[in-house]
């Protein structure tokens, strides 16, 4: 027979560590809510500078919402930092690339760019595909990739060895789970790849001399504004070769750039 009286104590013992483990797993995300709030009032008392780094260091943690680049941006823009502003709204439109607000306040922030060009729009099977990108991660894309797989090679079995259940809508219903399997493939990588891509960046100071070739003796080939988006094409160890939107190019220090 069981010993009820010995349960009870190890029941309200785990349901003590369980309400523990909760507790503190809580405890980081109410600090991380605190401190964007705290943001948000510097914010609206005009203390631009300060709500920018209290932004800035919940992101430096590794915070990466959309809302907290969105405010981040606002938050540099107003304390005059164009650079760390367009910085910001990038990152934000990479995680919202439809974001009417996000593409607003960018388009605000580029004017104040010295010398600023505008990238060609997108077509619209490019907008498509960035938008069908941007329903899952890279792991959310492999996860489901493995899932479908599974199912793929289920339904392949079902039809081979099981003769009774091969029908019409088998086979089809398999062929829609390998084309699907294919593209969640597809997508997983490409996530992947687009996460990790770091070609592109933002020019954080002012008044930049672009070289011809990378070293600081080199003739000038044209001045790089703050704030101005640049992809990179090389890099030697101290210089990055650069190519603006209208094409553009040439050798800028690394160090001036905040890649993407």
């Amino acid at each position: 027979m069981l010993n009820y009286r010995n349960i009870k104590p190890v029941f309200f013992a785990i349901a003590w560590l369980l309400t523990a483990i909760v507790s503190q797993a809580q405890v980081p995300q109410n600090n991380q809510q605190q401190r964007f709030e705290q943001a948000n009032l510097l914010f609206n008392q005009s203390k631009y500078t300060e709500a920018a780094r209290t932004y800035q260091q919940l992101l430096d943690e590794g915070h990466t919402q959309k809302e907290l680049y969105f405010n981040a941006g606002n938050a540099w823009y107003k304390a005059g930092k164009t650079g760390q502003a367009v910085y910001s709204y990038e990152k934000a439109l990479q995680l919202s690339p439809n974001d009417p607000a996000v593409k607003h306040n960018l388009a605000i922030a580029n004017q104040k760019v010295n010398g600023f060009v505008e990238e060609l729009p997108l077509v619209f099977f490019q907008q498509w595909w960035l938008q069908l990108q941007h329903l899952h991660k890279a792991n959310g894309w492999a996860i489901g990739t493995v899932v479908l797989c599974w199912l793929l090679i289920a339904g392949i079995m079902l039809n081979t060895f099981l003769p009774g259940w091969r029908n019409k809508f088998l086979r089809w219903g398999s062929y829609v789970i390998g084309a699907l399997c294919l593209l969640y493939l597809l997508m997983a990588v490409d996530t992947y790849l687009s996460s990790n891509n770091h070609e592109s960046g933002i020019v954080m100071n002012s008044n930049i001399k672009a070289k011809s070739s990378p070293d600081e003796n080199s003739r000038d080939a044209f001045e790089v504004g703050e704030g101005m988006k640049v992809h990179i094409t090389d890099a030697t160890a101290d210089y990055c070769k650069i190519e603006l939107a209208d094409g553009k190019n040439g050798w800028i220090s690394c160090a001036y750039i905040k890649r993407l």
